[in-house]
């Protein structure tokens, strides 16, 4: 199946990220279970996957780091509301997410996603078409993440910013130019306290130029949504915007699960192709 045009790029490898859960959840000793996924991927999502599974020496295919980022951020959320107790969570490109619906939250919990438009309502026009309820008072915010007006959006949306909040940006700062990460990244430290907690996934910059992640690169160019953005020191990236860094590295014990085959090198390593998981908190208070 060919590429839709009338559909952004980057929303729609949040087909094939779908397509990856589904498989995994399908597994008898799966790191997490997304019944809805295989709904929310569709035919095209699991098309996608298929192109893309060449394996990348160090990396596996697309579908291993989508797994164990999952289960990564489903840890680092569940801890952020049952331990930490934040019930407002904020999913920036949410695209076909459906932790709304699969994990345990604690009553009171208040869920925002936010992407464009389209993909929203593409979205809910699946889950329409099933039985499952949200687990949290579920609200989509469809915006422009690349325009700082979707903080105003939010705030409408009933999000409190006199609140502390945990952030998940997952699958996107890839794609976006540094302009533009330094302007998501501002706009949301309006609205956080201190205590209040972000998680993101970035690679570094040896990542996007490497012959060894040629391959994976070259697969999503063909998906239409080019890797863009690399950092090789994501504490002084969101140390410049108020936050604590917290880093692993793809593959590391606290991102392992038993399936990461590949050895990782040490961070003091150069010339290195990495993809890091980020916990950060908010400074301050």
């Amino acid at each position: 199946m060919g590429k839709d045009s009338s559909v952004d790029p980057v929303a729609q490898t949040s087909r094939w990220m779908a397509a990856a859960r589904a498989r995994e959840s399908e597994r008898p000793y799966r790191l997490f279970d997304d019944p809805l996924a295989a709904a929310l991927s569709g035919p095209e999502g699991f098309s996608w996957l298929e192109r893309m599974e060449p394996p990348v020496p160090r990396f596996g295919g697309p579908a291993l780091y989508v797994v164990v980022r999952t289960r990564f951020f489903d840890d680092f959320l569940l801890y952020a509301s049952w331990g930490a107790g934040m019930r407002q969570v904020v999913i920036l490109a949410a695209g076909m997410d459906a932790r709304a619906f699969r994990l345990d939250w604690p009553p009171g919990t208040r869920l925002y996603e936010l992407d464009r438009p389209e993909v929203l309502a593409a979205k809910d026009e699946i889950l329409a078409s099933t039985t499952a309820r949200p687990a949290c008072e579920r609200h989509t915010v469809g915006v422009d993440l690349e325009h700082p007006s979707w903080a105003e959006a939010l705030l409408d949306a009933g999000y409190e910013d006199r609140e502390s909040s945990v952030w998940l940006v997952e699958g996107l700062l890839f794609y976006m130019t540094r302009d533009a990460i330094q302007m998501l990244l501002s706009a949301a430290g309006t609205l956080v306290v201190p205590r209040s907690l972000l998680g993101l996934d970035l690679v570094n910059r040896d990542f996007l130029n490497s012959p060894t992640t040629r391959p994976l690169l070259a697969a999503f160019a063909w998906s239409g949504a080019s890797g863009r953005f690399g950092v090789n020191s994501p504490e002084t990236l969101l140390g410049e915007y108020g936050w604590n860094a917290e880093v692993t590295q793809a593959g590391e014990w606290a991102a392992n699960y038993g399936r990461w085959p590949y050895q990782v090198a040490l961070r003091g390593i150069p010339n290195v192709p990495r993809i890091f998981f980020v916990r950060a908190w908010r400074s301050g208070g």
